[in-house]
């Protein structure tokens, strides 16, 4: 699994079909790092709702290849919104009936707080944040360095 850069669009349009009651409208103008197999783009990172004035933005991904989040693609991803757009954090809504999804965002070092009906009436959500201090302090990059 590698990233890949330019396809800011094809990435959108597949993480926003791979999360339930997405639209690619959803994102606005946005910014994408897809993850390829090799031959197939699998999975995604879309960033959106930037504010570069406060230095927040807004991440949502999904990949339909169990092996798609990597550490090198963690890595690239995250790399993007601490050390190249200068993010102090990051922040990600997931329904909080995706247990796995949930618990390995929580294993990356993201802070979470349920929010009752934040996806409808009827689904919860989670709302996870990760500073840049908690993601250059995380263990999961240990071969890369943080400048």
């Amino acid at each position: 699994m590698r990233p890949v850069y330019g396809n800011d669009e094809a990435v959108a349009i597949l993480v926003s079909a791979l999360i339930e009651d997405c639209d690619r409208e959803d994102f606005g103008d946005c910014t994408a790092i897809g993850v390829t197999d090799g031959a197939h783009l699998v999975g995604g990172f879309v960033f959106h709702n930037y504010n570069p004035k406060t230095g927040v933005i807004e991440i949502s991904f999904a990949g339909n290849n169990r092996r798609w989040l990597t550490r090198p693609v963690l890595y690239a991803a995250f790399s993007y919104v601490f050390d190249q757009l200068g993010c102090q954090l990051a922040v990600a809504r997931t329904p909080a009936g995706l247990k796995n999804a949930v618990r390995i965002i929580r294993a990356y070092g993201f802070e979470q707080v349920t929010v009752p009906r934040l996806f409808g009436r009827s689904m919860d959500g989670i709302i996870s944040t990760l500073t840049a201090e908690a993601w250059r302090a995380n263990g999961f990059h240990k071969g890369h360095s943080h400048g």
